[in-house]
C-alpha cells in the first residue's frame, strides 16, 4: 500500500508541475498589441484630461418652424362651442343646484339605551368538565380576573311598540 500512496503522489507532483509550466505566460500576438496600445493611449489620454475632444459636435442647421395652422370653426362647432360656454358659465354661477333633485332629508334615530351586564362572565364557567380552574398553576389568571367581564353591553334590535 505505501508504493501505491508514493505512485499517486508522484503523479500529482507532476500534473501540478505541467500545470505551472502550461500556464507561463505567452508573447503577444499583433493583433493584441496594437489593442493594447490603442487603449493605453486612450487611457492616458483621459487621465491628462484631454478626453472631452472625443464627444462628438453637432453641426446640424436645422429648419425654420412651421407655422401654426389652424382650421377655422364649422357653424356646428361654434354652436357646440357657444352653448357649452353658456352651460358653464351658469354652473359656476351657482345654477348647478337649480338643476338638481333636492337632497333628502335624514332622521336620526333615538340612541339606543345601554344594558348594563349583571351577571359576569365567569360566573357560567363553560368549561366546568376540564379541571384547570383548580389544579393547574395558571388557574389564577382566569376570565373572571379581567374587567371585560362587567363593560356595558348595548341593547340591539330593541323594537319599541307604537
Amino acid at each position: 500500500p505505501k508504493i501505491h500512496w508514493t505512485s499517486i503522489m508522484y503523479r500529482l507532483t507532476a500534473l501540478l508541475f505541467v500545470a505551472a509550466v502550461s500556464a507561463a505566460p505567452l508573447e503577444d500576438s499583433a493583433d493584441v498589441a496594437a489593442a493594447k496600445a490603442q487603449f493605453k493611449a486612450a487611457f492616458d489620454m483621459t487621465a491628462a484630461g484631454e478626453h472631452a475632444a472625443l464627444a462628438p459636435v453637432n453641426n446640424d442647421v436645422q429648419a425654420d418652424q412651421i407655422a401654426n395652422a389652424y382650421l377655422a370653426d364649422t357653424a356646428d362647432v361654434t354652436a357646440a362651442k357657444a352653448e357649452f360656454q353658456a352651460a358653464f358659465d351658469d354652473a359656476a354661477a351657482g345654477g348647478l343646484a337649480a338643476k338638481q333633485a333636492p337632497a333628502p332629508v335624514h332622521t336620526v334615530a333615538a340612541a339606543m339605551p345601554v344594558v348594563y351586564n349583571s351577571l359576569p362572565y365567569a360566573a357560567v364557567n363553560h368549561y366546568a368538565a376540564y379541571p384547570y380552574l383548580t389544579s393547574y398553576p395558571y388557574a389564577a389568571h382566569h376570565v373572571a380576573a379581567y374587567p371585560y367581564t362587567t363593560y356595558p353591553v348595548v341593547a340591539t334590535n330593541v323594537v319599541k311598540a307604537e
